[in-house]
C-alpha cells in the first residue's frame, strides 16, 4: 500500500469540495455508461438518492426522448471528441422532465479515455419561459397578420419596422417595400405632411392619436381613413409605436349619401308645403277666370284679360307640379309598363327635340320585363333627361337611351338604396361637356341648375325626374366626367303578378247632374268655388270646412248623398279618416279626393278603395266632368 502524500490529498478535498457545494450539475460515466459519480446539485436536481445513482447505468435517468442522442454523444467522447453546449433532458424522480445545458468532456489517463465528465447547468425554467415567449409571439404574429386593419410598426425614429398584409391590400406597400422608410413619405399626401410630421412628433411624446384622415395608397390613390396610434413601451421608455388605420371610404361615401338624401328630403318637404298652398290659390284663381268668361260674354278686352290668367295659371300649375314631383307627393297611377314602348314613342318627338345636330341611337333590351310605373311619369323623366343632354352638347354628339333588365340583391340593392329585386334599367347617355365632380351631388336640388348663369335653366327638371323615381320606389345615379359625358341610370322595380293595367279610353260622360254632392274643403275660397260651379251645373250640394263639420252635416240630411268631394289634407281628420267613417254606414258612397299633393301619411300608406282624384288646381270644367265620371263609374 503506498503512503497517502498529504499534499495531494488536501488537494483532493479541496477540489471535492468546491464540486460538492457547486450549483451545477457534475457527473461521471464510464465507458459502459455506469455512473462512477454525480453531485449534490445533480442529485438535488433530479430528486435522487446518491445509493440509487451511483453503479446504475446513466441511461435510467435518461428521459427516453434523448437516449439515443445521448449514446451518440459518449461514443463521440470516448473517440477523444469535447462536446460544449449540448442539451440534455434528465428524468426527475417524480417523473417530470428536466431539461440541462453544458459540456461534456473526456477524461484521460494514460492516453486514454477512461470516463466522461459531464458539468450542465438546469436550464428547464429557462426552456419554459422561452417555449411560452415563442407561442405567445407566434400567437401575436397570427394576430397581425389575420388583424382586419392595417397594421404597422414605427421605431421611435418614426420609420417602418413592419407592416401586416392587410396594410399592404390597403396601401400597397409589402413588409420589404415598407420596412425602414418614413411614414410621412410613405403613405401621407405631400398637402398633409405638416399634420404626419404633428402625428410622429405626438408619437414620439406618448400620445395615443386617434383621428380620421385621409392617406395616400402607393399607386396615388386618396382614401379616408381612421388612424389609432399609441406608444409601445418596454424598461420604462417607449421602444416603437403602434398605427392601426382603417379604410372608411365606404362609411364616408354612405354617410354623405344619407346627408344627400336628408337635405334633399327637407328640401322636397319645404317645396311640397310650398306648392300645395300655392295650388290652392291657383285654384281659386282659375275657377274665378273660368266663371268670368262664362260671364263676360262678348266683351273682348275682359275676355282677354281672363284667358291671360287663365294662361298665368296653367304655366304657374306646371311649375308646381314639378315642385309637387321633387316632394314625392303627386298621386301616380302606375301599371304595368312596357317601357320600350315609352321609349319608343318618345323617342319619335325627341328627334326634333334635340336638334339635327345630335344623334340619337337606342338600345333597347327585348323581351324587356314590364315595369311599375306610371306613364306620364315615365315620359316626363325620359323628357327631361334628353333636354338635359342636349343643352349638354351645344356643338354636337350622342344620345343613347338603352333598356334592360337588371337583378340588385345584397350590398348593390343598399347602395342604390332600394330593396331587393328586379329592376328595369333605362339609361341615358350622352358625350357633351360632363358634369364637375363638385356640384355633382347638387344637380338634384331644386332651383340649383348648371346652367342657371346663362338663364337656359330653371333648376326644375332633374329634380322633378329625382321625385318621380323616388316615388315609384326606383333609383337614380349619375356618372359624370367633364369633357367626356354624363350617363343617367334609372331603376324603376319590376312589375309582380295581378299589377295593373293601363285603362281602356271611354267614351264622353254628361257634364251635370241631379245628384246630391257633400263638398269638404278647409279653403273658404275654393269651398264657395265648387259649391257655385256645382250648383250651376244642376247638383244639390251641401259644403263643410272639415271633417267634424261634414259628419253634422250628413246627419241633418233627409237625402243619400251621392258623392263625397273632400280634399286630403285638412286640420283635424283628414279626407281618408273622414271617408272611412262615412263609409261605415254608407258602403257604397262614391269618393272624389283632391289636394295640392296627397300627404304620405294620410294617402299613400292608408289609401282607399274605390276612391278618385283630382289634382289641384283644376279648372271648373274639369271639375264638373270628373264628377261625373266618378257618379258613373
Amino acid at each position: 500500500m503506498r503512503p497517502v502524500d498529504p499534499e495531494q490529498a488536501e488537494r483532493e478535498a479541496r477540489f471535492r469540495g468546491l464540486v460538492e457545494v457547486c450549483n451545477d450539475l457534475m457527473q461521471c460515466v464510464d465507458p459502459r455508461g455506469v455512473v462512477l459519480y454525480v453531485n449534490p446539485a445533480w442529485l438535488r436536481t433530479l430528486g435522487r438518492a446518491e445509493v440509487d445513482v451511483v453503479g446504475h447505468s446513466i441511461f435510467e435517468f435518461l428521459h427516453p426522448d434523448v437516449v439515443d442522442h445521448c449514446k451518440r454523444v459518449m461514443a463521440a467522447v470516448f473517440q477523444g471528441q469535447e462536446l460544449r453546449g449540448i442539451e440534455v433532458a434528465f428524468r426527475h424522480a417524480d417523473g417530470r422532465k428536466v431539461t440541462v445545458e453544458g459540456d461534456v468532456l473526456p477524461h484521460v489517463v494514460g492516453g486514454a479515455v477512461v470516463a466522461t465528465q459531464s458539468f450542465f447547468r438546469d436550464v428547464t425554467r429557462q426552456r419554459a419561459l422561452e417555449a411560452d415567449r415563442t407561442a405567445k409571439m407566434a400567437f401575436l404574429d397570427q394576430v397581425f397578420a389575420a388583424a382586419p386593419e392595417a397594421l404597422m410598426f414605427l421605431d421611435t425614429d418614426g420609420r417602418v419596422t413592419r407592416v401586416n398584409p392587410e396594410f399592404t391590400r390597403l396601401f400597397g406597400y409589402t413588409d420589404a417595400e415598407a420596412a425602414g422608410r418614413q411614414i410621412d413619405e410613405l403613405v401621407v399626401p405631400e398637402s398633409m405632411r405638416a399634420e404626419g410630421s404633428d402625428l410622429c412628433r405626438r408619437a414620439g411624446k406618448a400620445e395615443t392619436v386617434n383621428i380620421e384622415t385621409v392617406r395616400r395608397r402607393k399607386d396615388g390613390a386618396l382614401i379616408d381613413v381612421s388612424l389609432l396610434a399609441t406608444p409601445i413601451r418596454a424598461f420604462g421608455r417607449q421602444i416603437a409605436t403602434l398605427g392601426i388605420y382603417r379604410d372608411i371610404s365606404e362609411r364616408k361615401r354612405m354617410q354623405a349619401q344619407l346627408t344627400r338624401a336628408q337635405r334633399m328630403e327637407a328640401i322636397g318637404r319645404l317645396a311640397g308645403g310650398i306648392a300645395h298652398d300655392f295650388n290652392n290659390l291657383l285654384t281659386v284663381i282659375q275657377a274665378a277666370a273660368d266663371q268670368l268668361l262664362v260671364h263676360v260674354g262678348a266683351d273682348a278686352s275682359a275676355r282677354a284679360d281672363a284667358e291671360e290668367v287663365l294662361a298665368a295659371c296653367a304655366k304657374a300649375s306646371a311649375l308646381t307640379r314639378q315642385m309637387i314631383a321633387f316632394s314625392r307627393k303627386q298621386v301616380l297611377q302606375p301599371i304595368a309598363l312596357d317601357v320600350n314602348r315609352v321609349v319608343g314613342e318618345v323617342g319619335r318627338m325627341l328627334g326634333r327635340v334635340i336638334g339635327e345636330h345630335i344623334t340619337l341611337a337606342f338600345d333597347l333590351a327585348p323581351s324587356l320585363r314590364p315595369a311599375l310605373a306610371d306613364p306620364g311619369q315615365v315620359e316626363q323623366v325620359l323628357m327631361n333627361l334628353a333636354l338635359n343632354a342636349r343643352d349638354a352638347m351645344p356643338g354636337g354628339g350622342e344620345l343613347r337611351i338603352r333598356t334592360r333588365d337588371v337583378e340588385l340583391q345584397g350590398a348593390a340593392a343598399a347602395a342604390h338604396g332600394v330593396a331587393p329585386g328586379g329592376f328595369v334599367e333605362l339609361a341615358v347617355h350622352d358625350t357633351g361637356c360632363g358634369i364637375p365632380a363638385a356640384v355633382l351631388d347638387r344637380i338634384f336640388e331644386p332651383f340649383w341648375s348648371t346652367k342657371a348663369a346663362d338663364g337656359r335653366g330653371a333648376g326644375l327638371g332633374l329634380s322633378t325626374v329625382y321625385g318621380i323615381v323616388q316615388q315609384s320606389h326606383g333609383a337614380i345615379a349619375v356618372q359624370s366626367e367633364v369633357g367626356v359625358g354624363t350617363r343617367f341610370q334609372v331603376l324603376l322595380p319590376h312589375a309582380g303578378p295581378g299589377a295593373p293595367t293601363a285603362p281602356k279610353p271611354t267614351a264622353p260622360k254628361p257634364r251635370g247632374g241631379a245628384e246630391s254632392i257633400l263638398v269638404v274643403e278647409d279653403d273658404d275660397s275654393i269651398r264657395w268655388l265648387v259649391e257655385r260651379a256645382l250648383r250651376h251645373a244642376g247638383y244639390r250640394v251641401h259644403a263643410a270646412a272639415n271633417a267634424a263639420a261634414a259628419l253634422a252635416v250628413i246627419d241633418r240630411l233627409d237625402e243619400d248623398v251621392a258623392l263625397v268631394f273632400t280634399d286630403v289634407v285638412m286640420p283635424g281628420a283628414n279626407g281618408p279618416e273622414l271617408v272611412r267613417q262615412l263609409r261605415a254606414a254608407r258602403p257604397a258612397l262614391r269618393v272624389l279626393f283632391t289636394s295640392g299633393f296627397a300627404d304620405d301619411r294620410a294617402f299613400e300608406t292608408a289609401p282607399v278603395p274605390n276612391s278618385h282624384f283630382l289634382a289641384k288646381p283644376y279648372s271648373i270644367a274639369a271639375l264638373v266632368a270628373k264628377v261625373r265620371e266618378v257618379l258613373d263609374a
